[in-house]
């Protein structure tokens, strides 16, 4: 029994085999860490014991179902970039608040044409919400639209570089972290002499930091051309899903639908032109020795790592906050101008009043006619999307056929008011019902 204490004892005091605590983060995660803030010279990823490093440095699409749609084309390919699915994955965190309100558009309240008996169940429902909050069972939460096609549209203004990493907290914490690090390693080699937490601290930092600086990061982060003229593409995963990002292309954005592809933009001529020496310290060449340094460098410091007997507790405490900060950082929701899309919702006059403008958000209760709005607007668009959400165009009501087979913007809008005033009458009768 004593000697049961006295083990348990001697850990607590100076605990062993730390290893197996340090490297519980394993490579992918840290791999998402660095992916995150990477592409620009500082990528402030904080050091912690797990780092693995393969052939390609970004990890693969977060989403593999995202699909990227050319609206003028109609070509669609599915996701192989990390940047791309990253926006995609994190639109619930980025969404404008237009489009949040556009969503909670309710059956009657908003969008259909009764005057009367609108304004009474508005009121109505605006007294029931004040008697019953909205996390109460008895309040009845208004449908939701069962599409919703945001556009947008690259923010060229400058305030944040197409193609360049964001400075946001996230960024910044990194930096706050790798202090706290090089602090906490300093107090044993000020309080007892022993240098050996701060060498490992040290060095791990600088590993750590000219790995994120590789400038191949930026290249596989935003693997496309730059547009020179306009390309809208649409983001979306197809059948059962409740959004979709139109991105109205413009000369000086990206091109995402090359960006989806996942591939290193490559001249195959001048590589060919090139002799043996320099196809051998070509860039990617060049990458994957230094990656091949690095990886010899980091084992190098993990053998030296595991001769540290005394004050262990000091380099468990650096490489636990090194990897709560790698653990949020592969995890942090981000807007798309701090992975290098700045992106911004687009606006068009209103046609009540030329002098404001409203975000071009289409939301309605029912798919067919968030498509027929859209395609009011964005003449073609929403022909493409229908394949997609109806794919070999069959199921159309008659009506709907003779609005897809119509080109006359009026005969188009009376069949889809005529349609709406019906789904309207519809909607009523069953609240009635309820």
């Amino acid at each position: 029994m004593d000697e049961t204490a006295s083990n348990f004892r001697a850990q607590w005091v100076n605990p062993s085999d730390l290893f197996s605590i340090l490297l519980i983060i394993g490579g992918d995660v840290i791999a998402i860490a660095q992916a995150a803030p990477s592409g620009g010279p500082i990528t402030p990823v904080t050091f912690s014991f797990g780092w693995v490093s393969e052939g390609r440095l970004m990890p693969p699409s977060p989403d593999s179902t995202l699909q990227v749609i050319n609206l003028a084309t109609g070509y669609k390919r599915f996701n192989r970039s990390w940047t791309l699915g990253r926006v995609f994955q994190n639109y619930e965190y980025w969404m404008p608040a237009e489009v949040r309100q556009r969503l909670q558009a309710t059956r009657s309240c908003t969008r259909m044409r009764k005057p009367g008996l609108q304004r009474r169940r508005c009121r109505r429902r605006s007294r029931q919400r004040q008697k019953h909050p909205p996390n109460s069972r008895k309040f009845v939460s208004p449908r939701q639209a069962g599409l919703c096609i945001s556009v947008y549209e690259w923010a060229l203004d400058g305030r944040h570089p197409v193609g360049k990493p964001g400075h946001d907290w996230v960024h910044w914490l990194g930096i706050v972290v790798t202090v706290v690090q090089l602090g906490v390693s300093v107090i044993p080699f000020a309080l007892f002499g022993d240098w050996s937490i701060f060498l490992v601290t040290v060095a791990g930092t600088i590993l750590a930091y000219a790995s994120g600086a590789l400038p191949q990061w930026g290249k596989e982060k935003w693997a496309c051309r730059i547009l020179d003229k306009r390309k809208d593409i649409a983001l979306t995963v197809g059948v059962g899903t409740q959004h979709v990002i139109l991105v109205r292309g413009a000369k000086g954005g990206l091109d995402l639908e090359d960006m989806a592809g996942g591939q290193l933009p490559e001249d195959e001529g001048e590589q060919t032109r090139r002799g043996p020496l320099m196809r051998l310290m070509s860039p990617g060449n060049t990458t994957r020795m230094v990656m091949f340094l690095l990886v010899v460098l980091w084992l190098m410091l993990l053998l030296s790592s595991t001769g540290i007997q005394e004050h262990a507790w000091f380099l468990l405490a650096v490489s636990g906050t090194g990897m709560v900060q790698n653990l949020i950082t592969a995890g942090a929701p981000r807007q798309p101008a701090m992975l290098g899309i700045p992106l911004r919702l687009a606006m068009r006059s209103d046609s009540k009043n030329e002098a404001s403008s409203i975000p071009m958000v289409f939301a309605k209760f029912k798919i067919m006619h968030t498509l027929m709005e859209l395609e009011l607007d964005f003449k073609g668009a929403g022909r493409i999307l229908l394949l997609e959400f109806f794919p070999g165009g069959g199921g159309l009501l008659p009506w709907e056929e003779n609005w897809w087979s119509s080109d006359d913007p009026d005969v188009r809008r009376q069949l889809l008011r005529a349609a709406r005033e019906k789904e309207f009458n519809k909607q009523m009768r069953r609240m009635q019902a309820g």
